[in-house]
């Protein structure tokens, strides 16, 4: 006969109800008290005196220590103490049931495991509770080698689960720095320049390709800084035509153009004692710079319009997608705007320098991603992070960020598998060619598909600016922009010239391709 028979058997048997024992915990020598191993403490949960005893009896036996409730508000408000290690409750509870004390134990202890005890009847609803969280159910009749069983495996479980959990949060501890993870050397350095420039009030210039994370060194700066409490302001310089960035940063005076109905602060007052983040800083003008520039120097501001220079107080923290020193060379930044701004200069290593960041990366996203922490998604097959770390991420964090996204919304269990992750990441043993350190980086290739593109139809117009304007479906301050960047000039080109230039030859784009805008303008 099995040790824990059901309610009806015990009916049958005619059994009395024992009184409920409490807690008991083995004791310890004194001697080595401070040497002993923590103790597992146990709640049992039944309103059923008899199966409380007899479980009190057998976990005592096996050196846990015991507590008991007859109902769910009694183990829920026993949880609150914290010193609970594993529960083990009856479905059928006077009250709230097993089901919604598993739940609430998932929302409140989530460390804490549950095993749940059900009847024959109740296996349907045992599943239904193992989904919220139980980590095992044991259908009664069952012996005491099965619950012991059950619960050496959960405990165990849990016991690794919490190293784990104990290994990450350290391994973050590490590695986290300002909402930024990395193991990388290259990556702890940029963390500790950041560590040391953040007390003071230097301008800090942070290059770095699209997506690697240019903001957030901006607001570990600003918010390790003793700006701290002041405004941390962002504005992205490539987002704005020059007129309207013009207003965007100095602000403007009530009737400066059609349209100024009221007085506006710029961003620039806005970032009084506080931060400025000018990002994608390489798209603006060589007008905008001089603006900029004598603010910088002056530390004072003036309005569109206005008259009156008001006195600000902030630190500029600047951002480029493109090397700014080559910028300098091309004749698109000036020079004393550059050094004024390069103070402190940090780079951000691309992500395919830095691949052993990704497991890192996937794991903190999945934890903190809403749709994946409510579908309780917990990972990625080591077969398809394996794809990840082959991939060259082009897009950097960001793209990984985007392609994690869809595949968390995409999966239907809780490991993303294969088929959730987009298309655009090869499998492994794929196309070696996307992932070859020997090919350009994806703006370099497109600069340059960019450059023989504008030589083709500046051939083709004779060196006529408006023509060639026209034919890419740019303005002509924009094809001039373009030509300085890649170093053409209109007098050169007569017919033919561009292939002798370029040695483009039978490689010559056809009229069909399209006008690359490049970095700049993305």
């Amino acid at each position: 006969m099995a040790l824990f028979p059901d309610k009806e058997t015990r009916h049958r048997m005619g059994e009395s109800r024992f009184p409920v024992a409490r807690a008991k915990v083995p004791e310890t020598n004194g001697e080595n008290a401070s040497l002993a191993q923590p103790t597992p403490c146990i709640m049992v949960v039944d309103d059923e005196d008899m199966i409380c005893q007899q479980l009190e009896r057998l976990y005592s036996q096996s050196g846990h220590a015991v507590a008991v409730a007859t109902s769910a508000q009694e183990a829920l408000e026993r949880l609150g103490t914290g010193d609970i290690d594993l529960v083990v409750t009856d479905i059928r509870l006077p009250g709230l049931s097993g089901i919604e004390l598993t739940k609430r134990i998932q929302e409140i202890c989530p460390d804490v495991p549950v095993i749940v005890i059900t009847g024959y009847a109740d296996i349907g609803t045992a599943v239904e509770v193992l989904k919220l969280g139980a980590s095992d159910y044991i259908v009664k009749p069952f012996s005491a080698a099965a619950i012991q069983e059950s619960t050496r495996v959960v405990l165990e479980k849990a016991k690794v689960f919490t190293e784990i959990r104990h290994l990450r949060r350290s391994l973050k501890d590490q590695c986290e720095f300002g909402g930024m993870l990395s193991k990388t050397p290259e990556m702890h350095k940029v963390f500790e320049t950041i560590r040391m420039v953040s007390s003071t009030n230097m301008t800090v210039l942070v290059e770095g390709e699209t997506g690697t994370g240019k903001e957030l060194v901006a607001s570990a700066i600003h918010h390790q800084s003793p700006r701290r409490e002041g405004p941390f302001v962002t504005i992205n310089c490539a987002g704005f035509p020059e007129t309207l960035l013009e207003s965007e940063l100095f602000g403007y005076e009530r009737g400066a153009f059609t349209g100024a109905d009221r007085a506006t602060a710029g961003k620039i007052e806005l970032a009084h004692g506080g931060t400025l983040f000018l990002d994608e800083i390489e798209s603006m003008s060589i007008t905008m710079q001089a603006k900029l520039l004598r603010v910088l120097e002056d530390q004072k501001v003036q309005r569109l319009g206005g008259n009156r220079r008001v006195h600000i107080d902030m630190r500029v923290v600047a951002a480029s997608n493109v090397p700014p020193k080559e910028l300098v060379d091309q004749g698109q930044m000036r020079s004393d705007f550059y050094y004024r701004i390069n103070v402190i200069p940090i780079y951000l290593v691309p992500l395919r320098q830095r691949r052993e960041d990704i497991p890192l990366l996937v794991q903190d996203f999945l934890r903190h991603h809403p749709v994946a922490v409510g579908k309780r998604i917990t990972g990625i097959s080591q077969r398809d992070m394996s794809h990840l770390m082959q991939y060259s991420w082009p897009g950097n964090i960001r793209q990984l960020q985007n392609v994690l996204e869809r595949a968390i919304v995409l999966a239907t269990g809780r490991i993303i598998e294969k088929v959730d992750l987009p298309d655009a990441v090869p499998p492994a043993g794929g196309d070696k060619k996307m992932v070859s350190s020997d090919l350009p980086l994806l703006h370099e290739w497109l600069n340059e598909q960019e450059k023989r593109y504008l030589l083709q139809q500046l051939e083709s117009s004779g060196g006529k600016i408006s023509l060639a304007a026209r034919s890419c479906g740019v303005d002509v301050k924009t094809l001039y922009r373009k030509m300085r960047l890649h170093g053409l000039d209109k007098k050169v080109f007569q017919p033919r010239a561009s292939k002798d230039l370029l040695s483009v030859g039978k490689n010559s784009l056809d009229e069909k391709t399209p006008f690359f805008l490049g970095p700049r303008d993305s």
